[in-house]
């Protein structure tokens, strides 16, 4: 499958802000089964390209002179291969971080007691293969309602889990926590998703777990395996190593942020 993707993040300060550096992790990542057709980040500043420890193909961004508006547009396309149950082969550089680092909790995938009762209920004997996976998966989604404004990006898994409601962030933060109680490594994915099988064209979040030989790649929003209408952008613990865009800046008082994604589909 073929992905035409059209991302515009806009900023607006009530002042202009003196300096701003952002690091954007906005490239499609170079995994066995994708490959970039085309892809341009359009921005004011310094756009400097970089491999950060997780392998993402990442941008730093400096803007010495920031106006009161500020947008960074991206333009791309990418071919996908579809994946068999949600398969990803095993990372084969030998710069990979080890799968036991994605054992390690977050401040945003830390266990607690209430998540422990549920996975035993879910998964009584363990986690294993692709179908528990998919029944784990089933289950966060079922209990963590979809729904908007309700969390934000500094929500732990504890804090969507027991107001049960949340975004797709708030699941993969969920069934990462429940992955790693269960004593499996399991990561956070951001990226595109072809808005058919997605709540919202827009940016998108979901879970890669280890099963030992290879990853298998989930959609917990949606309770399927990821596959060829999932662009991969960027992976890490959680949130905070993937997201697509995160910085600071000095100045600018309010800030105002418009976020456009468009992403369409060319069955080739």
């Amino acid at each position: 499958m073929r992905l035409i993707i059209k991302h515009n993040t806009h900023y607006h300060y009530t002042d202009a802000p003196k300096h701003l550096i952002q690091l954007l992790r906005l490239t499609p990542r170079l995994d066995a089964h994708q490959r970039m057709v085309d892809w341009r980040i359009s921005s004011p500043g310094k756009i400097t390209g970089f491999t950060d420890a997780f392998g993402n193909l990442s941008h730093s961004h400096v803007v010495n002179t920031p106006y009161s508006d500020l947008n960074i547009l991206i333009e791309g396309t990418v071919d996908l291969l579809p994946l068999v149950d949600g398969v990803i082969a095993a990372d084969e550089n030998s710069q990979a971080v080890p799968t036991i680092a994605y054992m390690v909790p977050t401040s945003l995938t830390a266990g607690f007691t209430e998540l422990d009762a549920f996975t035993q209920q879910v998964l009584p004997n363990g986690l294993h293969n692709g179908q528990d996976v998919l029944a784990l998966a089933s289950a966060i989604c079922a209990k963590i309602a979809y729904v908007t404004g309700d969390t934000d990006v500094t929500s732990t898994a504890k804090q969507a889990f027991n107001q049960a409601s949340g975004v797709c962030q708030d699941h993969a933060h969920i069934m990462i926590a429940a992955c790693r109680n269960l004593g499996v490594s399991a990561r956070y994915v951001s990226g595109y998703v072809d808005p058919g099988n997605s709540h919202e064209a827009a940016t998108h979040a979901w879970v890669d777990v280890w099963l030992g030989a290879h990853w298998v790649s989930v959609d917990v929003t949606n309770s399927i395996f990821a596959s060829d209408s999932h662009c991969r952008l960027a992976i890490g613990r959680d949130y905070l190593d993937a997201c697509p865009i995160r910085g600071i800046r000095e100045g600018g008082l309010t800030e105002k942020l418009d976020v456009s994604v468009i992403v369409q589909t060319f069955q080739q």
